[in-house]
């Protein structure tokens, strides 16, 4: 991938829209993890779209609509990109029960299903495994503690991730990531 005028713009959009959020549990701030997907995509998939929905994974998600909404995204980067960010998008609903972790989580669930592009795929693959990583890494940091800036316990978190690697599963993406998530969803299963 060359690094190109749209790419540079993503990454001051979403430096600035994840300005002053964090990683869960950490002082990390928040911008790491979508730099981090991004760059792991890249592992891949030679894509400048890819390597900039994965930059932009979580932004309509994480930043309230009124500061910038699809339609801002569709403006500055096209409806494909849009579509693939959508794709990778959970509802944007904080509200912190049980009830409405599950409904984002079919939801998310039900996108990357729907999908047959495989660019939301990959993003969705490195997003998750991005995230166990980091989970595994809080938890040697905190222990258990780790769980009590999630909505779900450790139980509904491997639920989900098994989920995705089931959907990943049924697509045609490269067996690489399959591999390396497992990986990762094994070291997470094996936290106690």
């Amino acid at each position: 991938m060359v690094y190109s005028e749209r790419v540079n713009k993503a990454i001051k959009i979403a430096t600035r829209l994840h300005d002053g959020q964090f990683r869960r549990g950490s002082t990390i701030p928040y911008i790491a993890h979508p730099f981090a997907v991004a760059l792991m995509t890249q592992d891949y998939i030679d894509s400048e779209d890819v390597f900039i929905g994965g930059v932009l994974h979580d932004i309509l998600e994480d930043v309230p609509e009124r500061e910038y909404a699809a339609k801002d995204l569709a403006n500055d980067f096209g409806y494909d990109i849009l579509n693939i960010v959508e794709t990778v998008s959970e509802p944007n609903i904080r509200t912190p029960t049980q009830e409405a972790w599950r409904a984002r989580k079919y939801s998310y669930l039900n996108n990357i299903q729907s999908s047959n592009d495989i660019r939301p795929l990959i993003i969705s693959a490195c997003d998750k495994m991005h995230n166990m990583g980091e989970l595994v890494y809080g938890y040697n940091e905190l222990g258990e503690s780790i769980w009590t800036y999630f909505a779900a316990k450790r139980e509904r978190e491997i639920w989900f991730y098994d989920s995705v690697l089931h959907i990943l599963n049924t697509k045609i993406i490269p067996p690489e990531i399959i591999e390396e998530y497992e990986k990762r969803l094994d070291k997470l299963k094996q936290l106690h």
